[in-house]
């Protein structure tokens, strides 16, 4: 199981007042255009002084925006009346050992990912990663070093729907595999230099994979390498079948995929939460307009010396204002009905028009996937399409991120040229828009997949980060006696020539014989990568 952190992850518990800053300098516009006009004119709502209310309406809407997601990202409740205006949704506190994990390997990912002083190669992360994934985050790391960038993560397990964490086990021969989604609202900030350069927000889940091994008795379980049931202290010591020694981390949880993805569940939750407070906006916006009418005439054109009097006043003048301008609101229900009906058209029209960029996985996606894995499951059983996607996210990420060519030799059958590796030095950071399995066939005992993965990928360059679009089309081969299974543990891989444990970090030639490992024996490998070239830019 996952322990929490020795020492407690600092965590800001203010405000960041930079996110106010330009809400505030809106507002500032709109006070200043009113003042004029209210000064100038006997009539304040001429055309400019109507301009002015909707500058400061629109920074006042700027700045409760602001709020709302500081608000979430310091883990707070909203409250009357951010609640009424936005959809509030319920912020959730780990409930079961699960949600303790996600949180425990958030934390220790995120303290390595910002911290310049980590220790890459003897870090806490290694003992909540597999070895695949520790094997990204750590050329990663190396590429965020080298290039002076670091990136803090904060986040908050929202219920976006009436299930926050959704989960799925299944034994896949050699290990229980958990594939979660976690409802999510994360900020990510890219640092250097000690400033910020640039935020990114991640509204929907975030995607794990879990492995550990399969429990079969009281102290019993399977062992990952051979399969035979044995004890956990049996294990630990040396399988009495096939020898292999494992660490209890290796018989634990461990992650072997991680990452944030668009969600069509949770879009679709959204959409209906929105939907519910376009009445509340539309009587917030009115009266808001109002109120500000109210005071401001009031409080500019009061000649009572005593400011802190005429303050009061003005106030009192916009509660009155905002109530008046609530009652024909009421009474003109039934005329704005149709305004939202027409409202809610629109935007159905155009979440259609965006359809394929606004979902992770359209419902044609989920049907391709489903006939992928059925095609699959003939002759691998326990195949998992999800657990397969994280594999391959895990090598496209370590591609990415790798400086040499012996850094992803492991996994990767295929000469890549040194142009693409110079394509990517500047990349630091990738998510996943989507990826999908387009044919699987076996040839002569080879099984053989064809995967297209859309990423998002974020380049540092002239000390700022531009996001930029890629296609990559793959693929990959694994031989046809290797069923489902993951590589997990640092022990779990031996040379078939002497014996010797192989890890993914080193390649695939063993460092003790010379003898070079056949990775098809035991998990996906590259054998064609073609990449698309769609870098289009995302300022």
């Amino acid at each position: 199981m996952f322990q929490k952190s020795e020492k407690k992850f600092m965590k800001r518990k203010r405000y960041n007042k930079k996110m106010f800053i330009f809400p505030l300098i809106v507002c500032g516009i709109g006070l200043i255009i009113c003042f004029i006009v209210i000064r100038l004119f006997l009539d304040p709502l001429n055309p400019f002084g109507i301009t002015g209310i909707i500058v400061l309406n629109l920074g006042t809407m700027l700045f409760f925006n602001a709020l709302v997601k500081e608000r979430y990202r310091l883990k707070l409740k909203l409250y009357f009346p951010l609640d009424m205006i936005f959809p509030a949704y319920r912020i959730v506190k780990d409930y079961d050992q699960l949600t303790s994990d996600l949180s425990s390997f958030k934390e220790v990912y995120s303290d390595f990912m910002n911290n310049v002083d980590s220790n890459k190669s003897n870090s806490r992360i290694q003992d909540y990663a597999t070895q695949m994934l520790w094997h990204c985050i750590y050329l990663q790391k190396k590429r965020m070093e080298k290039l002076g960038v670091q990136i803090g993560l904060e986040s908050s397990r929202l219920s976006y729907s009436l299930c926050p964490v959704r989960s799925t086990v299944y034994f896949d021969g050699r290990y229980n595999v958990n594939n979660v989604y976690e409802e999510i609202y994360a900020v990510r900030t890219f640092r250097h230099k000690n400033h910020n350069i640039k935020k990114v927000y991640n509204k929907e889940v975030a995607h794990y994979t879990f492995l550990s091994a399969k429990n079969v008795g009281k102290d019993e379980v399977v062992c990952p390498n051979c399969g035979s049931i044995s004890s956990r202290s049996n294990l630990i010591d040396g399988c009495d079948f096939c020898g292999t020694k494992f660490t209890i981390e290796d018989l634990d949880n461990r992650v072997a995929s991680f990452g944030f993805r668009r969600d069509f569940l949770v879009i679709e939750k959204k959409r209906e939460a929105i939907k519910k407070v376009i009445y509340p906006w539309i009587f917030f916006i009115v009266m808001l307009s109002h109120a500000y009418i109210g005071f401001l005439v009031f409080f500019l054109r009061n000649s009572n010396p005593n400011l802190f009097l005429r303050f009061l006043s003005s106030l009192l003048v916009a509660a009155m204002f905002a109530s008046v301008a609530f009652v024909p609101l009421i009474f003109s229900i039934w005329f704005i009905i149709p305004v939202v009906i027409f409202f809610n058209l629109c935007f159905k029209s155009l979440n259609n028009a965006l359809y394929s960029k606004l979902v992770y996985r359209s419902k044609e996606e989920q049907d391709q996937e489903n006939r992928m894995a059925q095609k699959v499951r003939k002759s691998d059983p326990l195949f998992s399409i999800q657990s397969f996607f994280g594999g391959v996210q895990n090598k496209l990420y370590a591609i990415h991120f790798a400086d040499k060519k012996n850094q992803i030799n492991a996994f990767c059958d295929l000469e890549l040229s040194i142009n693409l590796l110079e394509k990517y030095e500047k990349v630091v950071d990738i998510e996943t828009v989507s990826l999908s399995m387009t044919s699987y066939r076996i040839e002569e005992g080879v099984q053989i997949a064809t995967v297209t993965a859309n990423l998002l990928l974020r380049k540092f360059e002239k000390n700022k980060i531009k996001d930029r679009e890629e296609r990559v089309e793959l693929q990959l081969e694994k031989s046809e006696h290797c069923k489902t299974q993951a590589v997990c543990g640092p022990s779990i891989l031996k040379c078939k020539k002497c014996g010797g444990n192989l890890s993914l970090l080193e390649g695939k030639i063993c460092k003790f014989c010379g003898n070079e490992l056949d990775m098809r024996e035991h998990d996906w490998i590259i054998t064609k990568y073609d990449s698309m070239d769609k870098w289009k830019n995302h300022q």
